[in-house]
């Protein structure tokens, strides 16, 4: 099984969080569906303009997989990423699908 999140309006400049925990093994996929770059960190502030750049950029129109499961991969399944639009509004889509 699994779960889709879709932010429709993901707002220039606002954080997001989202928890991407999973408790079996899958997939994680996510796309940047909108014409404006995302950054994602850990936190908040790594995000945020002036933070302190410990994020990773997700180009408009891009899709990362990764293969994860509970603390195992790319991500720690303990804690919320957090998003951020930068250069105007984005829409993003996530998908975790599981066994």
């Amino acid at each position: 099984m699994g779960r889709i999140v879709r932010i429709g309006t993901l707002v220039e400049n606002v954080p997001t969080a989202i928890d991407l925990g999973m408790t079996t093994p899958g997939k994680l996929l996510i796309k940047n569906q909108g014409a404006n770059d995302i950054r994602f960190a850990y936190n908040a502030v790594d995000v945020q303009v002036g933070g302190t750049g410990n994020f990773m950029t997700l180009d408009a129109g891009t899709l990362l997989i990764f293969d994860i499961g509970p603390g195992v991969g790319f991500f720690a399944q303990q804690e919320q990423i957090h998003f951020m639009a930068t250069g105007g509004n984005s829409t993003l889509e996530i998908m975790v699908a599981t066994v």
